[in-house]
């Protein structure tokens, strides 16, 4: 399995273990990133970083229940970016569409 296809299954089972399979992903881009060797005079590999697009799942509403965002029924992009880049070492931008 390649480096790529290993970060978005490591991405996809972080999601699922760690919002319980609320979320799931629309789009999602690892691109390798890069850092100037001053020594070498060259770009060489360092890194990379993933662009993921996430929806949270849509659930029935029960009847004579309001669901309100004050109540935690929408997951914050701040945390989905945190426990990713914390996990994972890498720059991680995320959108929820």
């Amino acid at each position: 399995m390649d480096k790529i296809a290993r970060i978005k299954q490591l991405v996809e089972s972080s999601l699922d273990t760690s919002f319980g399979g609320d979320i799931s992903i629309v789009d999602m881009v690892v691109l390798p990133t890069q850092e100037y060797n001053e020594e070498t005079k060259e770009w060489v590999p360092n890194s990379h970083t993933i662009f993921l697009s996430v929806k949270k799942k849509d659930y029935p509403l029960k009847e004579n229940i309001n669901y309100y965002e004050s109540e935690g029924n929408i997951v914050d992009s701040r945390k989905v970016t945190n426990m990713l880049e914390g996990l994972l070492g890498f720059e991680v931008c995320v959108d929820f569409c």
